[in-house]
């Protein structure tokens, strides 16, 4: 059993975060361009084939899979 809160702590939170993004283009080298809802703009390796564009989910660098094309609302309290 765990005795270290932290070890526990990061064990439910992951070692990254998934990101959703807009796919803006396919690049020839396999990856795809991206940007993200607050705008910046990256590149992760992978590509769908869909037509761009779409949303993917992203996670260390790599496309994982398609998200879906909803409207995001920021919420803030």
């Amino acid at each position: 059993m765990r005795t270290d809160l932290w070890d526990q702590f990061d064990g439910l939170v992951g070692p990254s975060p998934r990101l959703m993004a807009t796919v803006t283009a396919h690049n020839a080298d396999v990856t795809s361009s991206l940007v993200t809802y607050d705008g910046a703009q990256m590149r992760a390796i992978g590509i769908l084939g869909s037509t761009v564009p779409y949303n993917v989910w992203v996670r260390d660098g790599r496309v994982v899979e398609a998200a879906p094309n909803l409207a995001l609302i920021e919420v803030v309290l």
